[in-house]
């Protein structure tokens, strides 16, 4: 009697503990859901008040017409920088081989008139500029295409100041050294890209090229999965860099970051649309407008990636005014006083 007594108890003190175990796992359910819940409607909410302050920060700022001006200028270095590379891929026969250096002209041959329209006038005239070897020619091409690109990084550098909400405090001078410095930056980091998604390719895969360096099998892996990748961060530093350098102030690197990273993912979404399109417009309207409809394009292409690199810089400026860290536009003292005395002299 007392052994039955004993079980009946020990099931009754074990369905309690059930039903109290479950009670509270249920409460706690509760309200960890309840946390989630309220953690998602903050987050939903600071979101959407960022969006609504950008957007406002975008309509201020004349983003659009910020675009357009780098677009066009960089639109006019466009041509100038072909001269440039059809002399240096002359240039580099004897680096690259005769073989390796027709596979790129070939390559950029057909990139070109792909963009610009591949009727036979088009195609012959770019051609005929890649075979050319004028000394002056060159030399007109490299001074245009500096004046170009420093001209182009000096609207950068003004409309990274107005994206940073600074005034302009740098000389014209200043600003053009500047311009001239972020242009040599970033025919680096073009060699660096056009090397790992160009020429890199044209010598073969993974494998063909660790037999051409002479390097081992992991050459293969590294080149196989790591290649994208690596642009993608060099296209975040150089863009990081750009936020930190170009406009007038000074602040930890690491701040540029998320504009950094929000202007890369633009960038290749924009590039794989406008590969796309031209892949589609290559019998379409490409062929019906000719060299206008392929410039008109490139310019298109030109104008979203000047408002993707915008768009990160005013993301940084929100991201630090939110944070209380404030950017504050500091004049470049050494290099004014630098300026200075050279005009001076």
């Amino acid at each position: 009697m007392a052994s039955a007594i004993s079980k009946s108890t020990l099931v009754h003190d074990a369905t309690l503990s059930i039903g109290r175990h479950r009670t509270l796992w249920a409460v706690g359910r509760a309200s960890a859901q309840r946390r989630v819940g309220e953690v998602a409607g903050r987050v939903g909410r600071w979101s959407y008040r960022f969006v609504c302050d950008i957007i406002d920060e975008w309509s201020k700022d004349r983003v659009g017409g910020l675009a357009a001006e780098i677009a066009f200028f960089a639109l006019l270095g466009f041509f100038p920088a072909l001269i440039v590379l059809a002399a240096a891929l002359g240039s580099a026969d004897g680096m690259l081989g005769t073989a390796a250096a027709t596979d790129i002209e070939t390559w950029l041959v057909d990139q070109v008139t792909t963009v610009l329209g591949g009727d036979n006038n088009v195609e012959g005239v770019v051609r005929d500029l890649f075979a050319s070897d004028n000394g002056s020619a060159f030399t007109l091409g490299a001074a245009l295409a500096a004046y170009a690109a420093s001209r182009g990084f000096t609207a950068v550098v003004r409309a990274l100041d107005v994206a940073y909400d600074h005034e302009q405090q740098r000389n014209w001078l200043s600003t053009r050294i500047v311009g001239i410095g972020l242009t040599v930056m970033t025919i680096v980091v073009a060699a660096i890209v056009l090397m790992l998604i160009v020429v890199g390719p044209l010598f073969g895969e993974g494998a063909e090229l660790a037999e051409r360096l002479g390097v081992d099998g992991w050459f293969t892996v590294l080149w196989t999965w790591f290649r994208w990748p690596v642009v993608f961060l060099v296209l975040i530093g150089w863009a990081a860099s750009l936020y930190n350098i170009a406009p007038n102030h000074r602040s930890p690197w690491k701040y540029e970051l998320p504009g950094a990273l929000l202007a890369s993912v633009w960038w290749t979404v924009v590039s794989l649309g406008f590969g796309t399109y031209l892949g589609l417009a290559s019998s379409g309207a490409n062929a019906i407008f000719g060299f206008l409809g392929g410039a008109l394009s490139l310019l298109f292409w030109l104008y979203l990636m000047a408002m993707g690199l915008l768009l990160g810089a005013e993301v940084n400026s929100m991201i630090a005014t939110r944070r209380g860290v404030i950017l504050e536009a500091v004049p470049r003292e050494r290099l004014d006083r630098w300026v200075k005395r050279a005009l001076r002299r």
